[in-house]
């Protein structure tokens, strides 16, 4: 076998969260010439090379005595998932055929049309477009329906994998056979694929009070670079009072990246995180190399409980340098670091070899996969394991639990019957109607539906036959279907039919009882018809809570320097 180099130290990455389990072919390395594999020293070496031996004996037997052909590396795939599944849910090993999702995971690029997609129960819908890419060029929309990609026809059985198709080398083309809202007839597009690059920052402007905004998506390569040359570009622009960066839903990516992007704020030699694991040489402090571009300059950071990794890293680091007033919810709680390693035949694997430890000293870990419970679940970080921290100004911070913000503001949650509409399509496909009746609308931060836009609304759900019911009436049903299994008498399954009525939703109602939290979405989901992901989130430099919050904060001077000095607690 062919020892692993040490890996450099600008590849030690925070990686995204939930990715999946990318299996087939790493055991098949470890059983190739495994009779030949014996380490016989004492302790755990000795152990095991006897259980990979016995590993390969059985991989043998079966292969060359089970009653029936067997697919052994796909066993071996499901055998090497069930083994990482033990460590933690970022330790993943990459197939040779799975190396362009490597690539995409740590470059955001890959050769694609464009667009994003959902499966609904049958079918393929466009859900996005973006901006300036093959699918828009070419005149797709959401919305459309999806009937055959390269000539074969989408199914029930073979959506999941003719998705695929949809990816390919950058020049190569693909046709699809399109379904449009208000067409009779199928049409037919050949799209030529190009190389698709995902933008680390979706927007950027300047806001009421000189204040910018920064939504940044992901930490993928050149992240902090683009940062960078953005924020100097609004600042030259108009001078700035203060910067607000929204790392809601960021799910992390390259460290580097984040000590980048801290660097820009904090003075040159501050210690911004540090990553320590079992292979004592890989541990290192990462410091400040430049003097900040920004030293003076007033910051927020938004964060929400899907923001993790990288995005801890800048807003815990800038939080225990005093640096930048955090606000939202508490962060997702990802402290593990992961590097990527060469293995054999084209493969990598990404594996976790260290946490990382923020200024104040405290891992934002909020899960221990160290020490599990007797069923193999993992639990948060106990209480009493939790311990107090203190930032550079002496304001207290703990671990084991994500950042928490300095501001918490919570989130706007909606009732199950909001989300049923949205889980039914019931808001896209009638945000897909309204596009196609209506040829332009005003400007995002100036549109609004009106009252008989709603009730066009209310009109199209009423049409449907999505039934909607409370989780009360669901437990009736099912009431109703074990009465009848068990044959009670007609009395008693009465009163289980009178009770599925009085709990059954009435669809009317509902959406007049919910129009406040409903034409929000509505209007983000119109608005993205027209002006695409910038326009919705131009929309919501507006309307939105949590940039109010930042807003009033960067405007009111000496309450942010009170925040920052502790002096609120």
């Amino acid at each position: 076998m062919i020892l692993p180099e040490y890996p450099p130290l600008n590849s030690l990455q925070i990686m995204k969260n939930n990715k999946k389990f990318i299996l087939s072919g790493l055991l098949i390395l470890l059983i190739t010439g495994l009779s030949a594999f014996k380490i016989y020293d004492d302790g755990d070496d000795f152990e095991i090379a006897k259980s990979l031996d016995l590993f390969h004996d059985v991989v043998r037997e079966v292969r060359l005595y089970y009653v029936d052909d067997v697919d052994i590396p796909k066993l071996i795939g499901e055998a090497t998932k069930e083994f990482l599944k033990k460590l933690d849910p970022y330790t993943v090993f990459y197939s040779e055929n799975e190396i362009e999702d490597f690539t995409l995971m740590t470059t955001g690029a890959y050769g694609g049309v464009g667009a994003a997609i959902i499966k609904t129960e049958n079918s393929l819908l466009i859900s996005d477009i973006r901006k300036g890419y093959p699918a828009d060029s070419s005149g797709l929309k959401t919305g459309d329906e999806i009937i055959a990609i390269n000539n074969i026809n989408v199914t029930k059985e073979n959506i999941s994998e003719i998705i695929k198709n949809l990816k390919g080398e950058p020049g190569s083309t693909v046709t699809l056979q399109i379904k449009r809202y208000g067409q009779s007839n199928v049409f037919k597009k050949t799209i030529v694929r190009k190389k698709i690059i995902s933008q680390a920052i979706s927007y950027a402007d300047i806001l009421s009070g000189n204040t910018a905004y920064i939504k940044l998506n992901e930490f993928r390569r050149s992240a902090a670079s683009d940062f960078k040359r953005k924020l100097i570009m609004l600042d030259e622009k108009q001078k700035l009072s203060g910067l607000i960066i929204d790392l809601r839903g960021n799910p992390g990516g390259l460290l580097n990246e984040a000590v980048e992007i801290v660097n820009l704020f904090v003075p040159k030699g501050s210690k911004i995180v540090s990553t320590k694991g079992k292979v004592k040489s890989w541990n290192y402090d990462y410091i400040a190399q430049k003097e900040p571009d920004f030293p003076d300059l007033p910051v927020t950071v938004l964060i929400n409980n899907r923001s993790a990794s990288a995005s801890e890293i800048v807003a815990g680091a800038l939080q225990d340098l005093d640096r930048a007033v955090i606000i939202g919810q508490r962060s997702f709680g990802k402290g593990l670091v992961q590097i990527t390693r060469k293995v054999e035949y084209n493969t990598r694997i990404k594996i976790t070899t260290a946490k990382y430890y923020i200024p104040s000293g405290r891992c934002i870990q909020i899960v221990d996969y160290s020490h599990r419970n007797p069923d193999g679940s993992v639990g948060k970080v106990p209480d009493s394991l939790i311990s107090e921290f203190k930032t550079k100004n002496g304001r207290k911070v703990f671990d084991g639990g994500g950042v928490k913000p300095d501001i918490i503001v919570k989130p706007d949650s909606l009732n199950k019957f909001t989300k049923d509409l949205i889980n039914n399509y019931e808001i896209f496909d009638f945000c897909t109607e309204y596009y196609f009746k209506n040829k332009t609308i005003s400007k995002p931060e100036n549109f609004s539906l009106s009252n008989s836009d709603y009730q066009n609304f209310i009109t199209f759900v009423l049409k449907s036959k999505t039934e909607f019911q409370s989780e009360a009436g669901k437990i009736a049903k099912k009431l109703a279907e074990v009465a009848e299994k068990e044959h009670y008498d007609k009395n008693v399954t009465d009163k289980i039919t009178d009770l599925q009525k009085n709990l059954a939703i009435n669809k009317e109602e509902a959406l007049l009882q919910f129009k406040k939290e409903i034409i929000p979405i509505l209007e983000r989901e119109i608005i993205k018809r027209y002006y695409y992901e910038a326009g919705v989130l131009k929309r919501e430099t507006v309307n939105d809570k949590l940039i109010k919050t930042a807003k009033e904060i960067l405007r009111n001077k000496e309450k942010y320097q009170k925040i920052l000095s502790g002096i609120n607690e």
